[in-house]
């Protein structure tokens, strides 16, 4: 029973809200941004990487539904990612709401990710994960994934 469902039109820009919201105040809290103009920088970044919206080609967003529960408990955006030398499916975003933490949709959710890469014969899932999201981190290297590179900051001044 597949737990990932393609997101609805009408569910997207609530959704894309949230994310706008969520990816500012992640940045501002690993010190990458100021919170000033945070939220525009999101906004831009997200509307650049999605021209299109959710029909923005090899880009594919899901809610995480649960048929015991029946309502989405999160949502994932992927993006198909192929070049000369590997081809990957991105995990752009993977959010469970917080009352639904820790109950392991996470996990089902990565391994339907996992058979969703091999659908579309994928190599690898890679995906991006702030430092002091220290659940998160540990959550992906159970399921597998591996450091590949690590960016690294030092405030001066």
């Amino acid at each position: 029973m597949s737990f990932l469902e393609p997101m609805s039109k009408e569910c997207f820009p609530s959704y894309i809200e949230y994310l706008i919201v969520q990816y500012a105040q992640e940045n501002v809290d690993a010190g990458r941004w100021p919170k000033a103009g945070a939220l525009t920088r999101s906004r831009e970044d997200t509307e650049k990487q999605l021209p299109r919206g959710i029909e923005t080609e090899n880009n594919y967003f899901f809610e995480i539904k649960v048929p015991e529960i029946n309502e989405s408990v999160g949502w994932i955006w992927l993006s198909l990612e192929n070049s000369d030398i590997t081809n990957t499916v991105f995990i752009y975003d993977l959010e469970i709401k917080a009352e639904y933490r820790r109950q392991g949709y996470a996990k089902l959710a990565l391994k339907e990710i996992e058979g969703f890469a091999a659908t579309h014969k994928v190599a690898n899932i890679g995906l991006h994960v702030f430092s002091q999201n220290e659940g998160a981190r540990a959550l992906y290297a159970e399921m597998g994934f591996q450091t590949v590179s690590l960016n690294m900051m030092k405030k001066v001044g």
